[in-house]
């Protein structure tokens, strides 16, 4: 590489890529709450090439400082997968909490595996999750039918 190359010469300039757009906490659409790291990412994923902003936490004391620090997310999405019984009841008690900004709630979870004490959630899609159920199910309750 000569000194031309990396000044714009025969490679043109080469520029560092733009910093993802931020989000204002208002504007979120979905907190993803879920103790399965690769779950939650797929999940997430998914639902941002729908077009839907997501914050992601790994347990409900994360989602609750999400809270805390100004996400109001429109739905509030609970994998009920490998949460133990008092990780529900945080949960259901964040579901309820006026901070979260009366979001709705939906779940993730395998049947027979679908009990939020104190939730009556909006919403359920059963694993294995599939993709245009999900994302239906997403847009119906955050009101985004047409986005």
């Amino acid at each position: 590489m000569t000194p031309d190359d990396r000044s714009g010469g025969i490679l043109g300039r080469i520029s560092a890529l733009p910093a993802e757009p931020t989000v204002a906490p208002s504007s979120v659409d979905v907190l993803l709450v879920g103790a399965e790291a690769e779950v939650r990412r797929t999940v997430a994923g998914l639902l941002r090439r729908a077009a839907h902003t997501v914050v992601e936490a790994e347990s409900a004391a994360a989602a609750a400082e999400a809270v805390r620090l100004g996400c109001a997310p429109r739905l509030l999405l609970v994998d009920l997968e490998a949460t133990s019984p008092a990780e529900r009841t945080a949960l259901s008690a964040l579901g309820r909490d006026p901070a979260c900004g009366g979001a709705r709630v939906a779940v993730l979870s395998r049947a027979g595996n679908e009990e939020l004490p104190g939730l009556h959630p909006a919403g359920r899609v059963l694993k294995p999750v599939d993709a245009a159920e999900l994302v239906e199910m997403v847009r119906r309750l955050c009101d985004t039918l047409g986005g």
